[in-house]
């Protein structure tokens, strides 16, 4: 008990830290790579868009760059919690400029909220659930869905031996506890649901962040790239490698 409030605390601690700093030093060094996968976070942002028409969406582990804005244009409601209160103070003063009406932010913690059972019809996020303990999420986002309702997340994968190399090189980008996610992880979060789908990308495609510091999807070189990545990530053994993933769960 005391590791997981010692685990939380760590999270909260380093999330608060990068929301108060500038990070444009951290940004710019990884900004190229997350251009270079840039179709499949689209892909993401689609599916969730589509999944939020006329729904109550709770946006899991929000953060203050999050997609609670883009979605109150098409949901009935948009709930963001996040450990970090500092983010939530920034996104809480964000939604204030804007007016927005349909969305709520808090301080809340994934693994225990304090939501309501049977709440919300949709949650989403990106980047949150290698953060969190799976099985307390899980239960969470099983308690707090209602029947019918769907999860979508786009998560790192942690099979590719690059990559992992690239993450032990540069653990200061990164919290102490988070893992990106192996297969078990995705079969864990599938238990309990109705159905899951998941989608892979980026398996060829962050080398174009090596080729170049300015991936633009209207370049040549950029299309056919990623349409070898949707080939490959397509393919069973590979697609494991890959260096993302976004999965759809129906409860």
């Amino acid at each position: 008990m005391m590791d997981a409030a010692q685990r939380i605390e760590r999270e909260r601690d380093f999330h608060n830290q990068r929301f108060v700093e500038n990070n444009a030093s951290r940004e710019s060094r990884t900004r190229r790579f997350y251009d270079a996968i840039a179709y499949g976070f689209e892909g993401f942002r689609q599916r969730v868009t589509e999944a939020s028409h006329g729904r109550c969406v709770l946006e899991y582990g929000c953060g203050a760059e999050i997609m609670a804005f883009d979605l109150a244009q098409v949901a009935k409601q948009v709930i963001g919690i996040d450990i970090s209160d500092v983010a939530i103070a920034q996104a809480q003063h964000i939604a204030g400029q804007r007016a927005l009406q349909n969305v709520k932010f808090s301080v809340d913690n994934a693994e225990d909220m304090r939501l309501a059972d049977d709440s919300v019809d949709v949650v989403i996020g990106a980047g949150i659930v290698h953060h969190l303990d799976i099985e307390k999420s899980m239960q969470e986002l099983h308690r707090v869905l209602r029947k019918g309702g769907t999860a979508i997340f786009a998560e790192p994968l942690g099979h590719n031996p690059v990559l992992n190399w690239v993450r032990n090189k540069t653990p200061e980008m990164r919290t102490p506890d988070e893992h990106p996610l192996l297969a078990r992880d995705l079969r864990q979060m599938a238990r309990g649901f109705a159905s899951s789908k998941v989608v892979y990308f980026g398996l060829v495609s962050p080398l174009l962040g090596l080729v170049t510091s300015n991936v633009k999807s209207d370049r040549l070189l950029t299309r056919a790239v990623w349409a070898i990545d949707r080939a490959l990530c397509r393919v069973p053994g590979l697609r494991r490698f890959a260096w993302y993933c976004y999965i759809e769960l129906r409860a």
